[in-house]
């Protein structure tokens, strides 16, 4: 396996935008613009402008949330549908939505509205701020019995598990490890003589046309990140093939972010 990139290394120069010949379905909004915090009696609402329209993102909330509140000082990537639904915080609802931090400052970006009464979030499942009572996704008050997976039995089967990405990140984080976890725990139920790791980089296509690319490097950054965790977790050097396709996955606007990955396939 090739030795590992340097994991404190921050890259400021982020994806090229260049010339591109089709937009995404009329459906889709991809953009890059700032983010929006709205406050409210509630929870804050996070939203983005463009083109002179705001857009619904989301709610501040924890990690147990599918969506997580990106940072303000940073531009983000938006990949949404819009939903029809009726308006939240005065934005148009992006449903499903995935946003992505933009790794370059942006001091611009730093809006902030005040509460208003005409601007509520009636969904809110606690106040804002620290709490000390539910998470906002918090499970019930007694929760199920967790359910064991069965152990794989024989004939065992290939296993593919991808690691999803944000625009430009190159490493596996908290919220994304447990995809990681599930291909080693297989990999270890079954007895695996091989474990290829691939590393992909992605294309976004923009709602104006334009086509945002992933910077060079980042299939390789990603795939020898994960390989070099596995190898630190038990995964022996013999059993572990780390590769990469540098050329940018083809964008059409159409849930693009799931080019942004590394894919894990376990043989038997």
């Amino acid at each position: 396996m090739r030795s590992p990139v340097n994991t404190r290394t921050l890259v400021i120069v982020f994806g090229a935008i260049t010339p591109a010949f089709a937009a995404p379905p009329a459906s889709h909004v991809n953009l890059v613009g700032c983010p929006v915090i709205r406050d409210t009696s509630t929870v804050p609402c996070w939203l983005v402008r463009h083109e002179g329209e705001l857009y619904y993102l989301g709610i501040q909330t924890d990690i147990s949330s599918p969506w997580f509140p990106p940072y303000q000082g940073h531009k983000i990537l938006v990949e949404g549908v819009v939903s029809g639904e009726p308006r939240i915080c005065g934005g148009i609802v992006l449903k499903p939505v995935n946003t992505s931090t933009l790794p370059e400052m942006d001091p611009s970006c730093n809006e902030f509205l005040p509460a208003t009464p005409e601007y509520e979030v009636p969904f809110a499942p606690r106040g804002p701020g620290p709490s000390k009572r539910n998470l906002a996704y918090a499970a019930p008050a007694t929760p199920p019995r967790p359910v064991q997976p069965e152990e794989p039995k024989p004939p065992f089967k290939q296993r593919e598990f991808t690691i999803p990405y944000e625009f430009d990140a190159p490493f596996v984080t908290g919220r994304t490890s447990r995809v990681m976890q599930q291909a080693v725990m297989y990999a270890r139920q079954i007895d695996a003589h091989h474990i290829e790791v691939t590393g992909f980089r992605g294309s976004v296509q923009l709602s104006d046309g334009k086509l945002f690319v992933e910077k060079d490097g980042i299939a390789r950054q990603r795939a020898e990140q994960v390989g070099q965790l596995l190898h630190e977790v038990g995964v022996a050097t013999d059993k572990l093939v780390v590769n990469w396709i540098e050329k940018p996955a083809k964008a059409t606007g159409d849930e693009d972010f799931k080019q942004r990955r590394v894919t894990m396939t376990v043989k038997p």
